[in-house]
């Protein structure tokens, strides 16, 4: 036998290995795509048929892995838990817009009109919860003002008493800021005043403008300070 008949043989008989290999594996594409999709059974023998009749088979895309269908199934329960709660949210508070539509007032109206500060273990009447009611609370929220203080009844003028730092320490907080009103318990005249005497003893050096007096302090700590 020549070389040439040789190749020849080896050729064609690697042809048909190759066509077979191709043919088997195209059968077990489509049987792998017939038992995932139903409707494709009964198409199956007409198209392999018309493929091995009239042309060689053509080499389809792999499918997709076990894992994509589950996480596209997992995907599409998690959007619709969203949706719903989201709907369900949306749908309450247009029910209750709709309730404070028909009513004409909302929970926020009542809240800015309850001047009173409730307390826990208060105990109330549907009266008390009146306007009336609230009109007396919001009256005496405001503390009097007091007709006279003890620089009215030592009769002292504050603006003497600049050089008196022990009194006016008793009118600064322990950082040297003046105290307000509410904390000192004077009237509006003598809060003037006594703000005027500390602000010129600061100016002139008696009193310093951060702490309190260093006499007074070292008094504090004397007092602290265990007797043995």
């Amino acid at each position: 036998m020549c070389h040439q008949c040789r190749r020849t043989i080896a050729t064609s008989t690697q042809r048909s290995q190759q066509q077979s290999a191709t043919g088997s594996f195209a059968d077990l594409l489509s049987s792998s795509r017939e038992s995932n999709n139903p409707m494709a059974r009964r198409n199956a023998p007409t198209q392999t048929a018309e493929r091995t009749a009239t042309s060689p088979p053509d080499f389809a895309p792999a499918p997709p892995p076990s894992e994509l269908p589950r996480a596209r199934d997992t995907f599409a329960l998690a959007r619709k838990a969203v949706r719903d709660t989201n709907a369900s949210r949306i749908e309450q508070q247009n029910r209750q817009l709709a309730r404070e539509a028909e009513r004409g007032w909302s929970r926020k109206d009542l809240e800015q009109q309850a001047i009173r500060r409730w307390k826990p273990g208060d105990v109330y009447a549907p009266h008390d919860l009146s306007g009336v009611e609230m009109s007396k609370w919001k009256r005496i929220r405001r503390k009097p003002r007091p007709k006279y203080d003890v620089i009215d009844q030592l009769g002292l003028d504050p603006l003497k008493l600049y050089r008196n730092f022990s009194i006016m320490s008793e009118y600064i907080s322990e950082m040297g800021r003046i105290k307000h009103s509410n904390e000192t318990g004077l009237r509006p005249v003598n809060q003037r005043k006594m703000a005027k005497a500390i602000r010129r003893s600061m100016g002139m050096g008696l009193m310093p403008g951060v702490h309190r007096h260093p006499e007074i302090l070292k008094k504090e700590m004397e007092n602290r300070r265990p007797s043995y």
